[in-house]
């Protein structure tokens, strides 16, 4: 059996970590260039670097998933729900890409 079908899971898992990741340091430098604001109302009264940590955190948490059973599931709902954030966190970073565009161009 391929790994692929024995984690199917893994890829989309992997795919938020990183989404997040990337979405927690542009959100930081956004911040620290004074560029954006923080939309998360539960993060927008933190400094940046408490927000970067945050995100740190959660990508971290997502990260561990990796290592316990549920990469393993063949859930049709769980995939569709980590698409779907992966989705979500895609439309976000195209923002951030947006108004660094704007910032500098």
């Amino acid at each position: 059996m391929s790994e692929q079908l024995r984690t199917p899971l893994k890829k989309p898992i992997w795919t938020l970590v990183v989404l997040n990741l990337a979405d927690g340091f542009l959100t930081y430098w956004g911040l620290l260039a004074g560029a954006i604001e923080e939309a998360n109302p539960l993060l927008s009264g933190l400094p940046p670097l408490a927000i970067f940590s945050v995100k740190l955190l959660l990508s971290a948490c997502l990260a561990a998933f990796l290592f316990t059973p549920l990469v393993r599931l063949e859930s049709r709902v769980w995939r569709c729900f980590l698409l779907a954030a992966n989705f979500v966190y895609a439309g976000i970073l195209s923002l951030h890409v947006i108004w660094i565009a704007l910032l500098y161009l």
